[in-house]
Parts: C-alpha cells; structure tokens; sequence
C-alpha cells in the first residue's frame, strides 16, 4: 500500500483510478463486464477498501461504471480518451462542491432532525443514539470503526424523528454523508485531542435529545456541523 502510495504525489484512488482506466483502454475489462467486491479490490490492488471506494465513486460519476445496489458493479462505457481530462473536473467536484452541499444539506436537515428527535424520541431510540456513541468511544482512533459508529450515530438521530418521510430522505444521501464524515474524522483523527472533542461533540448533542431539550439539540447539531465545514475549508482539500 505504500509502494503505490509513494509512487508519486497522486492520492491512492486516484492511481486506482487510472489503472482501472488502462484496463479498460487495454480491453481487458468491457461493456457488461462485473467488477470484483471492493474487498476483492482492495486485495488485487493492495489499497484500502476506502481508497477502492473513492476510486469506484470517481467513475460513476465519470459514467464509466454503473454500482447497482445488491448487485454489484459494472463496466457501462469504455470511452476512455477523455478519462484523464475528466478526472480533475470530477475531483474538483467531489472534493469540493459536492462535500460543501452536502454539508449545507446536512445543516438544514441534521438540525431539524435533532430537535424533532428531542420532542419524540423513544426510549429505544435514544438506547440505539447512545450505544452509536459508546460504539464511538470504543472505536477510538480505528478510522473504519469510527466511521461507522459516526454515520449510524446521524442515521439513528434521523430515525428518532421517526418521520418515515424524513428517514427515506436522509437515507437516500448516505453515501454523500460517509463522504464528510470520511473526510473530517481522517483530520479529526490525527491527536488525541481532536478525537476527544470528536467524541464530546456526539455525546452532547444525544444528552440534548435525551433530555427533550429540543433547541439546544438543534443548536448543538448545527454547531457540529459547522465546524466540520470549517475544518474542511482548512484543510484546502
């Protein structure tokens, strides 16, 4: 994993990319052809499995690959010429304006969410909030097992409401979601102090929620999520 990474100055997905990209121009994969899981990838290319995914995100949407849910991936156009060209636009998208909107979303909905979780949360609900909170503390710097325990921790949150409409709606973005915890929690993860704030921030916002102290949840929830896009900016990515 090294080796690859060090080669140059290329992120990883990004040298994942291009080498997919050569298989496709070489022939060796065509229209119709069914990639391999990302643990099958990420073996086959010795990367992490999150570097599998950002490079299979970056050919969706550069319309090479089609991901179809419970069935897999699969090779939608070998029209490779203008690959490479493609590739800065799409990074530039993805690393940029599609984090930031995704963050401007989650403002927007993460907060109502939190405040109506507040008003109407169960007791069960609020046991599956904190055991994604525990599940956090227990994950400590484990950037996989974070990751995770963060996402269900903002899904719980949104199941909470428990708005049939607004849970589907969350849902449906996941994705995009992991794609900013991803990104914060790997800046977050860096010292042990950015991991305990980390930490601090969840647990404040479910003690507003479990407490029915609706505003402050909301309050809390867009303050978590504001820093995360001021963190981002930070980092120039």
């Amino acid at each position: 994993m090294n080796k690859l990474a060090s080669s140059n100055k290329k992120k990883v997905y990004e040298i994942i990319f291009e080498k997919i990209q050569r298989e496709i121009a070489s022939g060796h994969l065509k229209i119709g052809d069914k990639l391999p899981p990302e643990r099958e990838l990420a073996v086959q290319y010795s990367v992490s499995r999150t570097s599998i995914r950002e490079a299979l995100r970056l050919l969706e949407l550069s319309s090479v690959i089609e991901i179809r849910q419970g069935d897999g991936t699969f090779i939608k156009n070998i029209s490779v010429p203008h690959l490479q060209d493609q590739l800065s636009d799409v990074l530039i998208k993805t690393d940029k304006a599609i984090l930031y909107e995704m963050l401007e979303l989650r403002l927007i909905l993460e907060s109502e969410c939190a405040a109506l979780a507040a008003l109407r949360a169960t007791g069960h609900d609020l046991e599956k909030i904190a055991h994604t909170v525990e599940a956090m503390n227990i994950a400590h710097d484990d950037e996989e097992a974070g990751l995770q325990a963060d996402l269900a921790f903002h899904m719980a949150i949104a199941q909470s409401t428990n708005n049939s409409v607004l849970v589907q709606l969350i849902a449906s973005f996941e994705p995009h979601m992991r794609n900013t915890i991803e990104v914060t929690r790997k800046h977050r993860l860096s010292s042990n102090e950015n991991i305990t704030r980390t930490l601090d921030e969840h647990k404040a916002i479910y003690i507003a929620i479990s407490r029915g102290e609706s505003e402050k949840a909301k309050l809390l929830m867009e303050e978590h999520i504001r820093t995360i896009r001021q963190e981002l900016s930070e980092l120039s990515i």
